[in-house]
């Protein structure tokens, strides 16, 4: 065996975490449930006490339902954890939550990573998931050989909390555009238009590659807004849609919000750049800037 890793927390997915990693390396389980224990012996995890847990591992992954039971761990095992190990949270919390982590246990100077994982169980026990991971440069570097024996990829997003900010980013906008997708998709039906002929057009290149790819990617990260469709245009066609599923009685939210920010673009004179000048209304509102002067050709 390789390494002595402990996993905390073995709910649906800290058990998948700790059968996976159990092929390589010795597995230490803890959990007040022990619903998922024989489970998990069967492979070679060793179920036990936190203490114990601690004591013999050199890598620790919380894998718990919140932030709150993250943070009540880690002050219950501050008082006899070690120096040389890495805290792992691979559970869904905020930036900040992780940033309180290494506060609790930066008495006894241990480094905490957040590896969030991309992807659910399946992708875990498969070995597809991918990481988005923040921390120590060197910390993230001796555990990502273990992150690999769980997923196929390691993105390194940043300082501590910005592994956890890039899931929270993705799950919102999956979520949100879900929401949309069902929008479009209800409009379409109610005109008739067969579920597969939606899919079609839902994925074309122009509805969410193009404004990724393009407007964001190209025009946003370098301030280019000359030329294009326009801002007005686009309200135009986002009037368009209100329309239309008002006629045909479709519940809408997603549409009928962005159609408030193209509105707004237009009473600050960006109607005649393109469309992709909304860009600059968060950089109004936020103090933040979306140039990258690295890749500005």
């Amino acid at each position: 065996m390789e390494h002595n890793v402990g996993i905390i927390g073995l709910g649906n997915m800290g058990k998948e975490i700790a059968m996976r990693l159990s092929a390589k390396h010795q597995v230490y389980g803890y959990d007040v449930s022990d619903i998922n224990k024989a489970e998990v012996e069967k492979e070679g995890v060793i179920f036990t006490t936190l203490e114990e847990l601690v004591l013999k591992s050199k890598y620790i992954f919380l894998s718990l339902p919140n932030a709150k039971i993250s943070k009540s761990i880690c002050k219950e095992i501050v008082s006899y954890i070690n120096s040389e190990i890495i805290v792992i949270e691979t559970s869904t919390v905020l930036p900040h939550d992780v940033k309180e982590l290494e506060t609790i246990l930066n008495e006894r100077n241990v480094k905490v990573v957040d590896a969030a994982i991309l992807g659910g169980v399946k992708h875990v026990n498969e070995g597809r998931a991918s990481f988005s991971v923040g921390g120590n440069e060197n910390a993230i570097s001796e555990i990502t050989d273990i992150l690999l024996t769980l997923g196929k990829e390691v993105n390194v997003i940043g300082n501590l909390g910005t592994g956890m900010a890039a899931k929270v980013i993705n799950n919102g906008i999956a979520h949100n555009v879900m929401v949309l997708i069902m929008e479009a998709a209800s409009i379409g039906r109610k005109l008739g238009i067969e579920p597969d002929k939606i899919f079609g057009i839902l994925k074309g290149e122009t509805t969410f590659d193009r404004p990724l790819n393009y407007r964001y990617k190209e025009l946003v990260q370098q301030h280019q807004y000359e030329g294009g469709m326009s801002t007005l245009n686009a309200q135009k066609d986002s009037t368009l849609i209100l329309e239309l599923a008002q006629q045909l009685k479709v519940p809408i939210f997603t549409i009928q919000a962005s159609q408030t920010v193209y509105d707004i673009a237009v009473n600050e004179d960006l109607g005649h750049l393109d469309y992709a000048s909304i860009a600059t209304l968060w950089e109004k509102w936020c103090e933040i800037s979306f140039l990258d002067e690295k890749g500005v050709k």
